[in-house]
Parts: structure tokens; sequence; C-alpha cells
């Protein structure tokens, strides 16, 4: 009996191992039929090096499994699925190196596997909760990330020494999410040297719609410049920088500020904007949808805007950053994932041949095999390429 169980452990082993790792690795390529599969899907991609060891093992166990009985078709099927797995997952790897390599972007292992990084030379004050406005009574708040050196200097701050800001901006179809929800990326953002006001806004629903968040969004712009001596920074270097339905409303805001220049004779006008997949076409997403289970895309549009584009007609275009691009529009750094169920790329490739016929700067990256929320692993292949590829562009244009 104990024998017989010492021969059939590799087999149980490879087998117990290696269904649920196959259908992991196989939503790395494969669409999410359901909004929970799609959040393991991003997983599987973020994380997939585990299902490339995953698969190595279970493909030496079945193996061992078909060399102590040749004839055993469960040892023939789960070696099968192991390449499989190997492959599946390996595509986010090969596809990491690739476009590290064009960027000149050097990934670390040690970062990916065990979250090792260079101790930060500077150290971060957070401020939580501070109200920005307070529109129809509703209190609207934003936390601070502030390099501790800015805030020991500020009694003798000269233009020289003042700061670039981020204006963080959070997702959730604009009807869920809250500020500091990539609190890591934020504390990331404060240790490079910027203060970062990460804010929220007034969630849509059925009687709250745009442009209500747009002018919150605008309504943080002007508090940040109106509080800019206070956390040490130059208002005249600001950025947005939004995660899917915040990257709607950081292109819009930046993009529509030119529109007019300001808002009640105030500037809102920013120096660059960061979009992390964010839509930028809202007609076309309406007439596109993704698959009703993971988003009902026609929904959350309705839900945001108070209608379709039929009935909401003016709505979808004025809430388009696509409809607001000009010459005075300012760069903008486009993060988007191949892969993308949410918020499809085309929404980036259609923006973009605006922006080149207005002689915008912009740069876009894209990750081939990223998903929607790809920087959801702070130390993942995707984080580590977009983060070089974020202090690049902060570099260049604020």
């Amino acid at each position: 009996m104990r024998s017989t169980i010492m021969k059939k452990w590799p087999l149980i082993f490879c087998w117990l191992v290696g269904a649920p790792s196959i259908a992991f690795a196989l939503l790395i390529i494969v669409p999410a039929p359901t909004y929970y599969l799609w959040m393991v899907a991003v997983a599987a991609s973020e994380w997939s090096v585990w299902l490339v060891l995953s698969g190595l093992v279970t493909l030496l166990c079945g193996a061992t499994a078909l060399s102590i009985d040749r004839r055993s078709k469960a040892a023939r099927i789960s070696i099968a699925f192991s390449l499989v797995t190997f492959i599946c997952a390996s595509l986010p790897v090969v596809g990491a190196y690739r476009v590290a390599a064009r960027a000149g972007v050097s990934l670390s292992w040690s970062r990916y596997l065990f979250g090792i990084r260079h101790a930060p030379s500077v150290l971060i004050d957070e401020q939580r909760d501070v109200e920005f406005a307070r529109p129809d009574g509703q209190a609207l708040r934003l936390d601070i990330y502030q390099p501790r050196s800015s805030i020991k200097s500020q009694a003798k701050t000269t233009s020289a020494s003042l700061l670039a800001a981020i204006i963080v901006i959070h997702g959730g179809s604009w009807r869920s999410g809250t500020k500091s929800d990539f609190a890591q990326y934020d504390r990331w953002l404060a240790e490079n040297g910027r203060v970062v006001f990460d804010v929220d806004y007034r969630l849509a629903n059925p009687t709250q719609h745009f442009p209500a968040q747009l002018l919150d969004v605008e309504s943080a712009i002007l508090w940040v410049k109106n509080h800019a001596a206070q956390y040490s920074v130059d208002p005249n270097r600001i950025a947005l920088l939004g995660r899917s339905a915040g990257g709607q409303l950081a292109l819009l805001a930046a993009y529509a500020a030119n529109d007019s220049g300001s808002r009640d004779g105030q500037d809102t006008r920013v120096r660059a904007v960061i979009s992390f997949y964010g839509p930028t076409d809202l007609v076309w997403d309406y007439e596109h949808p993704g698959r009703p289970d993971v988003i009902d895309t026609r929904q959350v549009l309705e839900n945001y805007l108070g209608g379709s584009p039929t009935t909401a007609a003016q709505t979808y275009p004025a809430a388009s950053p696509i409809e607001h691009v000009n010459a005075q529009s300012p760069p903008t750094l486009f993060l988007h994932g191949g892969h993308d169920q949410i918020v499809k790329k085309e929404n980036v490739e259609r923006i973009i041949p605006k922006l080149t016929a207005a002689g915008v700067p912009y740069t876009y990256i894209y990750l081939p095999w990223g998903n929607h929320g790809f920087d959801y692993n702070f130390n993942g292949w995707s984080s580590q390429i977009v983060q070089a590829e974020i202090s690049k562009f902060l570099d260049a244009y604020l």
C-alpha cells in the first residue's frame, strides 16, 4: 500500500497543483468571462513568474510519474497541462523584457520576487483627510505626501527650492473608489522629490452626474495652487495622474482647461498629465462595450453622464478628452495594456492622431500582456517599467 502511494504521489501532486495553475495561466491570454475572474486574470498576469515556476515543478512531477508508469495517460495529460501553463505564464516575462529593452529600463528580479528595493533617501510625511472643497455641503478631502526635507526648509523657501506637485485621481468607474487607493505609488512619487495630493471627488449616482466630478478635480487644482506656498510647491509645475475613470478626469481637466484657460477667473491649467488606462472617447466606448459580466460599460457611462449618447448627446463629447485636444494641451503620458478588457486600447490609439496633428508631445507605453489594473503589483514587471517611464516623463516636462 505504501509503495503504491509513493509511486502515485508525483501524479497526485501534479494534478493538485497543475489544474489550478493552468486555469490561472489561461486567463493571461483568454479574456476573463466575469468580473471576479478578471481580478484573477490581473493577478495571474502580474505575478506570472510564480506560475512559470509552478509549470516547471508540475512538469518535473509529470515526467517522474511517466517514468514510473510509461502507459499512464494521466501523466501525459499532466505534462501537456504543465507545458501550457509554462508557455502562457512566460508570455508576460518575455513581453516585459522586450518592452524594457526598447525603453532602456533595467528589470529587477529581487524586487519582483521579494519586493526588495533600494531604501529611499527621502523621508515622507503624510497628512490625511484635508478638506479642499464642500460642493453642495459634501466635504471633499485629499491626502498629502510631502518630502520631509521640504517641510523643514519651508521657512527659507526660495523659488529655486520649490517642488513640483502631482494631483492623483482615483478610478472606480466614477461610482466607487477612494483617494490613496494606490498609496504605495503616492509614496514613491514623493520619494522622488515631488509633493503628492491624492484627491476625492463626488461619485456618480442616479442624482449626481457629470460635470460634478470634473468640477471637483478643478477645485483640487485651484486648492493646490492657492496653498502652494504652504507645501513648498511651485504652482506652475503641477501634473495630473489618474487611473481608469480617474485617467479620463485627469485628461479632461488637463485638456479642457485650455478651452477657456480659467474657471471663474482662476487658472486651472497644468504642466503635464498621466493616464493609466483611462477612456478618451466615451461615445466610442458606449458603442464598443466590454463583456457585460466583467463590466457593463453602457450602464456605467449612463450612470456617469446621465443618459446614453442619444439622450445626453451633448454630454458625451463634453466629457471625452479626445474632443478637447488642441495645440495648448499639455504633454501626455499614456500607460495601457494590450489585454485591457475594461478600457480598450483603442482609446489611446484614437486620440494619438489628434495629439500629433496638434503638435502635443506624448508618450505611449504599451504593455502587450497588461490587463486593466496592471499596476496593482507595485513590484511587478509592469510597474517597474511604468515607474521608470513616469520618472523620465516628469523629469522632461515637470
